[in-house]
């Protein structure tokens, strides 16, 4: 396995960072696109899985986290994201070539992929895949955070607010927490912008998710407060293509890749992939 690290020019001359992780002989491109607040070197797990299986990962720290530029966990539009991905992506396929390619979206990134993916107007992937998804926002997302969020959007775009995320939300695995507590790269501050352009990107998820063409996969922790539960089906029911699937994951939390029982997604993903690729 090859792991390289790079940059690239995001819009407004924004320095975006991503990382690469290869085989010898690549047999598929894998598009990782991360949660609110973290980075790309949280999906050790998934490249662990992937790489060995033949697959090459492209992961991107999204502006304002990680190694990227830009203010902490702040965007001026949700669609900066989007553009972003898009110059990512061409770079990935540019390297890859005759690669099939895969897009995989975990929480704030299931977002972005589902979003990004259903307005391409060539929908040339093999498979999407959306993990730690929903359409509306769960219990672990604090209410009053959302309201001044949205109220102070247009005045004060960049002020920084704590999350109020309690940081257990992610997995039943206490090793997984304490490093992501521990992580410098892990913020846990929202700007009234970021907050926001999230709030009001999730009711379109189902619109979105109506206008996909590719094959399409949803990874759900059954104990995950992150996204209402009810808006996990109707988002599965609004998935314009018959080849989808849903995996609910019973005693996980948010981050299915990084629990007790992460075997099981993480397998689930990888057979997945390789029934489409």
């Amino acid at each position: 396995m090859k792991n390289q690290e790079n940059y690239f020019d995001g819009i407004n001359e924004t320095k975006i960072y991503y990382q690469t992780w290869t085989p010898d002989s690549p047999k598929g491109l894998i598009l990782v696109i991360h949660g609110y607040g973290e980075h790309s070197g949280r999906y050790m797990n998934v490249v662990d899985t992937l790489v060995p299986d033949g697959y090459t990962v492209w992961a991107l720290d999204n502006r304002g986290h990680g190694k990227s530029e830009g203010r902490r966990c702040h965007v001026n539009r949700f669609t900066d994201f989007l553009e972003d991905v898009q110059i990512f992506e061409k770079i990935a396929r540019g390297a890859h070539p005759k690669l099939p390619v895969h897009v995989l979206g975990h929480s704030m990134g299931s977002l972005i992929a589902n979003h990004y993916v259903s307005s391409r107007e060539a929908q040339n992937y093999k498979s999407l895949t959306l993990s730690g998804t929903g359409a509306a926002p769960g219990p672990a997302i604090n209410a009053i955070l959302v309201l001044i969020s949205n109220i102070l959007s247009a005045i004060v775009p960049r002020l920084s607010l704590a999350s109020g995320l309690d940081p257990n939300f992610i997995s039943y695995d206490q090793k997984v927490v304490e490093a992501y507590v521990n992580d410098p790269l892990v913020e846990n501050k929202i700007t009234t912008r970021l907050g926001s352009e999230m709030m009001a990107s999730l009711p379109k998820m189902i619109p979105a998710a109506a206008k996909l063409e590719i094959p399409t996969m949803m990874q759900i922790g059954s104990e995950d407060e992150s996204f209402h539960p009810d808006s996990w089906d109707k988002l599965f029911a609004a998935i314009g293509v018959e080849d989808k699937v849903f995996k609910k994951y019973e005693g996980c939390r948010h981050e299915v890749y990084n629990e007790i029982k992460k075997e099981v997604p993480l397998g689930d993903l990888k057979e997945w992939l390789n029934k489409h690729n």
